[in-house]
């Protein structure tokens, strides 16, 4: 039986072409936050895919910004991988969007879970649809990072976090993401 090939993000390091698929960057990031790495595979894609239509994009000339924040892990390690920006110095985590104040291109404020993606001075917005992230997720978190979590909270993070990767990977793009331009 022929299963379908997994997708994969492509850029340029010179004369090279990489290719990194979804399980590529979870094998350098784990499962932790398997969810982070989910939607940054989604992005690079989708970015590339408008940003550089003809061809895969030089890694040296790809920046991106995140509301995540240092604990956004998922997201920073996936960027990392495909485009070397956070060694290149070209990794933002912008400390304003997390804290809940609009970015400059976000005029609703959902700053946290927006995303910037630059190659070679054009670039686009992302912004997470309202409602993908469950309450349930935002309260777990808290505790985790609060060190108050229990193991079976512990447990529930988990499956969520996979719940959410396997959304993340499934659905159509404009069904997660809405996107701005940036002029």
């Amino acid at each position: 039986m022929l299963q379908k090939p997994e997708p994969q993000i492509q850029v340029r390091d010179q004369q090279d072409i990489l290719s990194f698929g979804f399980d590529d960057l979870v094998k350098y990031h784990g499962r932790f936050n398997i969810g982070g790495v989910a939607m940054a595979f989604r992005v690079l894609a989708e970015g590339f895919a408008r940003l550089s239509p003809t061809a895969a994009p030089e890694r040296s000339q790809i920046s991106f910004k995140s509301g995540l924040g240092e604990k956004g892990t998922g997201v920073i390690d996936a960027v990392e991988m495909v485009t070397r920006a956070k060694t290149r110095g070209c990794l933002t985590l912008e400390q304003t969007w997390l804290a809940g104040k609009p970015g400059p291109a976000t005029p609703d404020g959902r700053g946290k879970y927006y995303f910037e993606l630059m190659v070679e001075g054009r670039q686009f917005g992302f912004e997470l649809r309202s409602g993908l992230i469950p309450a349930e997720f935002i309260e777990l978190t808290r505790k985790l990072h609060a060190a108050t979590i229990r193991e079976h909270e512990q447990q529930r993070l988990r499956q969520i976090k996979e719940y959410l990767a396997l959304t993340i990977l499934a659905a159509p793009f404009t069904d997660l993401f809405q996107l701005h331009t940036i002029d």
